[in-house]
């Protein structure tokens, strides 16, 4: 702390020099001045420190213990600024960017996003640029209270924002809303139905009344599990038979029968580099894109645009919104080559897999036919797959049905 309060002060190296050099330190003591990095050089003169507004005292007590005074160095704030006596330029230059500086730190230069893993950073600074927050922006007049209330209005995803600015930087922190689960309505009547043809393997029902059994063969739609589940009349009863509806719920696994197609040319388009590139760079300040080189966009064919960015990032991770660039644009031209049938075969057949791994979900495959067929430049690949699967869907009864007693 003394180191910086010297610094504001100002400090002045003196040498005193007399015959008895010692008697000025007395009455340095005497007087209350301060002193501090004393050193000897012989015995007729030693050398010290003092404080800048010391000096005419010092100068003063250093003539009545008979010694002189020459001042051989100092610093701090003040012996810098003074060395600007001469150089207006440069103390007008030093004046004007303290006040630019004083200025600029109540603008917002650096909004960033905290907390969101659905909702895309993007997104949230689109919102807050609608409604006038981002760069640019004079913190003082930001209501953080009324923007995070608006902001949680336009964005129901989220379900928390906060706003901390902190001189140049403001922190958007955020909360994403939890998706409620979806609930069963148990009083919905609804039958379990196929969702396509197959032969039934096992039935699993979890509520109602199961219509098929094992080896029958159902087409898509047919009733697998009804709602309405009768039952027989007892032993001790009048003969009654009872009836009953529910929301039907279950699993049926059946043998089905899928076929998948997938086509590709044998002809593609290959790009063949031009010789020589054009690198244009820029300067983006915040919206504001300066180019140093004018027309550099390729208008004129075909070309390949490769861009690099290089942030200006203060130390901590803060990324400040003056970004350097480079695009890089080189010109290409297309040509038609042949494509290998067995490699389009093998894409074909791997893209074939994917998607009917991902139509069965937790079924499986049983067996598998593969037909390739080739014509007019064109590579045709099918595929007939023998599955299990679950064929089950619940599909809401059109009209309700109360339960009822019939007799026989």
């Amino acid at each position: 702390m003394q180191k910086w309060v010297n610094f504001l002060r100002g400090s002045a190296r003196l040498e005193i020099s007399g015959p008895f050099p010692e008697r000025f330190l007395n009455l340095c003591s005497v007087e209350g001045l301060g002193f501090w990095k004393v050193e000897v050089r012989s015995q007729t003169a030693l050398r010290l420190t003092v404080a800048l507004w010391d000096l005419r005292r010092a100068r003063r007590l250093a003539e009545k213990a008979g010694c002189t005074v020459r001042r051989v160095g100092g610093g701090g704030l003040p012996v810098f600024l003074f060395s600007f006596r001469r150089r207006y330029a440069l103390l007008a230059g030093l004046a004007l960017s303290a006040l630019t500086a004083a200025v600029l730190s109540r603008f917002i230069l650096v909004v960033k996003v905290t907390g969101n893993d659905i909702v895309p950073d993007s997104v949230i600074l689109t919102e807050l640029e609608e409604l006038g927050f981002g760069f640019g922006t004079y913190g003082p007049t930001v209501d953080e209270r009324d923007l995070s209330n608006r902001m949680l209005e336009a964005l129901p995803e989220l379900s928390f924002l906060a706003v901390n600015i902190s001189g140049v930087y403001a922190e958007v922190v955020v909360r994403e809303a939890v998706e409620a689960p979806e609930l069963r309505d148990e009083d919905t009547l609804t039958d379990v139905v196929a969702t396509r043809d197959g032969v039934v393997v096992d039935v699993n029902a979890f509520s109602g009344s199961v219509s098929v059994a094992e080896g029958d063969a159902v087409l898509a739609g047919e009733v697998l599990i009804s709602h309405l589940s009768v039952y027989e009349p007892a032993e001790w009863s009048d003969g009654q038979t009872f009836t009953s509806t529910t929301h039907a719920r279950g699993e049926v696994w059946a043998l089905t029968e899928r076929t998948l197609t997938a086509k590709t040319p044998l002809q593609a388009a290959t790009i063949d580099a031009a010789a020589g590139s054009n690198t244009v760079y820029s300067l983006r300040l915040g919206k504001k894109v300066i180019k140093f080189r004018q027309n550099s966009s390729n208008s004129m064919g075909n070309c390949d645009k490769i861009k690099r960015t290089w942030p200006l990032t203060l130390p901590g991770g803060i990324v400040l919104p003056l970004t350097w660039e480079a695009e890089t644009v080189t010109p290409y031209s297309e040509t038609e080559t042949a494509v290998s049938a067995a490699s389009a075969e093998a894409y074909l057949k791997a893209r074939l897999e994917t998607r009917l791994t991902a139509i069965l979900g937790e079924g499986q495959v049983l067996g598998r036919n593969w037909t390739v067929t080739e014509a007019e430049d064109t590579l045709t690949v099918t595929l007939e797959a023998s599955c299990l699967e679950d064929i089950a869907k619940e599909a809401p009864v059109a009209e309700e049905t109360e339960p009822q007693e019939e007799t026989e």
